[in-house]
């Protein structure tokens, strides 16, 4: 599979679902998301030899996957469920914008991590992370 088909494919596995669960299921949009997001970003690093693996990405992971389980509006199960589902297309995601320069996951990335910082802001959890 191209890149770039692996570049839609994770941007529209990334858009669909938050579409469709973000008013009604904040455990997993944005909370397990952005678990999601940083795990991947942490594997791309992991399997890149010119990036440098960050150990905040897992804090960072491992802080937003509370906030989802204390939020409790899906269970445990599930929550990890997605997270295991949406990490490889995280890690595609990154190394598409990263190493492919490719412009629309640049933007979906751009609109997560902005997803993110916003919902960080309301949670002891994630409050202070950098």
């Amino acid at each position: 599979m191209s890149l770039k088909a692996l570049t839609t494919a994770a941007a529209t596995g990334v858009l669909g679902v938050g579409a469709a669960q973000a008013d009604r299921d904040l455990s997993i949009h944005p909370a397990a998301q952005c678990a999601a997001l940083w795990l991947g970003y942490s594997d791309c690093a992991a399997n890149s030899p010119y990036l440098a693996v960050d150990p905040a990405d897992a804090d960072r992971a491992a802080a937003f996957r509370a906030v989802a389980l204390r939020l409790g509006t899906s269970p445990r199960a599930q929550i990890d469920h997605f997270i295991a589902l949406q990490r490889p297309l995280m890690e595609k995601l990154v190394e598409a914008m990263i190493f492919g320069r490719d412009r629309q996951s640049t933007d979906v990335f751009e609109a997560l991590d902005e997803t993110c910082k916003s919902f960080a802001k309301d949670h002891p959890e994630t409050r202070k992370l950098s």
